[in-house]
């Protein structure tokens, strides 16, 4: 009888780990037009209206903002999770017309994620989203001039992401492409793997 419980017991453990194992997501994606992207063009902006154009940038490159994902599933169709994202975007400087160096903004992000999948079928997905987070901002400047390489700041800011629709295909292997506005970007497409 003994034998029997504990069989019944780890078959019932087993489902509940094989249960609980299913409920979970990872994530890597990519985004384009992020907070960063906008605040950083917004910033480039306002210094070169104060400066009369004496200082501008030029040459911005960045490939967006890369992610990784972490959700655990509450519910059928409710789930929290968690988001880390790293974006750089480099650029060069001018001062009166003259390149004075390259700039890099470093732009580390951490938040907390829910979504909710209103729409559910064995291979579409259709969900929202919304999170409130912190990002770590590092800016360096690099130059020719003594005076001015080794320029550094850092600064610790508020950031949020509002997925507006989300799109994800497949059963535990998916593709996702999502719309929103904020930390992930207006246009943010990745993999993600159910367990």
């Amino acid at each position: 009888m003994k034998k029997l419980l504990l069989l019944l017991f780890l078959a019932a453990f087993s489902l509940s780990f094989q249960a609980k194992a299913q409920n979970n997501e990872i994530r890597a994606n990519i985004g384009l037009l992020t907070t960063a992207d906008i605040g950083n063009l917004f910033g480039d902006l306002i210094i070169s209206s104060i400066t009369i154009g004496g200082y501008r940038t030029d040459n911005s490159t960045s490939i967006g903002a890369i992610g990784l994902e972490y959700w655990h599933f509450q519910s059928d169709r409710f789930k929290i999770g968690g988001l880390f994202s790293y974006q750089a975007i480099n650029k060069e400087v001018f001062l009166a017309g003259n390149k004075v160096g390259d700039l890099t903004d470093n732009y580390f992000s951490f938040l907390p994620l829910i979504s909710y999948e209103y729409v559910q079928s064995e291979w579409v997905q259709l969900y929202s989203g919304v999170g409130l987070g912190l990002t770590i901002w590092q800016q360096q400047l690099t130059s020719d001039d003594p005076k001015l390489s080794g320029e550094d700041a850092t600064e610790l800011m508020f950031n949020f992401h509002l997925n507006a629709i989300g799109l994800r295909v497949g059963k535990a292997l998916g593709a996702s492409l999502e719309l929103g506005v904020g930390a992930k970007g207006i246009i943010n497409a990745g993999l993600s793997y159910r367990l």
